[in-house]
């Protein structure tokens, strides 16, 4: 049974995804903006960065996985274990062939080495300038960054259209602000929150 909070975002999801697609169909080099700033941010040499494959109008995430591995960064893709489970993360490289999984997403093979990320690109369908996303329903990143932060410096960064910026997304309680959001036009650093000081 759909609570309160749940249609409000499934009717929020049904707006920000025909707000995406105008995005995609507009900026269809947003994906190289993009991967061209975050490769000038200070990351540590070697980082193990998870990103995730673009899929229908998600923004192009190709460059910035191919520029991110040329730079010397171990790249990992999510792998989905089930609902209500978090996520786990596979190693990937240019080149690697990847396995069909649920939701239409694309995965590494069971043969490459799983991973801990230090740094989560995650994919959303709107944010604001709190750091919360709107993600796609599951609670797989939420319920992953969550997990991930209670052990260990976890940095989290949002990765959207410009279009995509709402005044304030619906939250739930456990709804995981990002770090950072960039975009094709800014880069948006998140100021601390008592829920983000926890």
């Amino acid at each position: 049974m759909l609570t309160n909070i749940d249609t409000k975002k499934k009717t929020f999801r049904q707006q920000a995804k025909a707000k995406r697609l105008a995005a995609y169909n507009q900026h269809p080099q947003a994906g190289q903006s993009i991967a061209e700033t975050l490769l000038a941010q200070a990351f540590p040499v070697a980082s193990k960065i998870s990103a995730f494959w673009p899929l229908s109008e998600e923004l192009d995430t190709l460059p910035l996985l191919h520029a991110l591995h040329a730079q010397g960064h171990q790249l990992l893709l999510p792998i989905m274990q089930g609902a209500g489970k978090p996520l786990l993360f596979g190693l990937w490289q240019p080149g690697d062939q990847l396995v069909k999984a649920s939701f239409q997403t694309l995965e590494p093979h069971a043969d490459k080495p799983r991973m801990i990320p230090d740094i989560m690109l995650c994919p959303l369908l709107a944010f604001d300038r709190q750091g919360y996303r709107m993600g796609y329903g599951g609670g797989f990143y939420d319920r992953t960054i969550a997990q991930l932060k209670s052990q260990a410096p976890l940095t989290t960064i949002g990765i959207a259209f410009a279009e995509q910026e709402v005044p304030a997304v619906i939250t739930g309680a456990y709804d995981e602000p990002l770090h950072r959001i960039i975009t094709q036009n800014e880069v948006i650093e998140i100021s601390a929150s008592p829920q983000q000081a926890k």
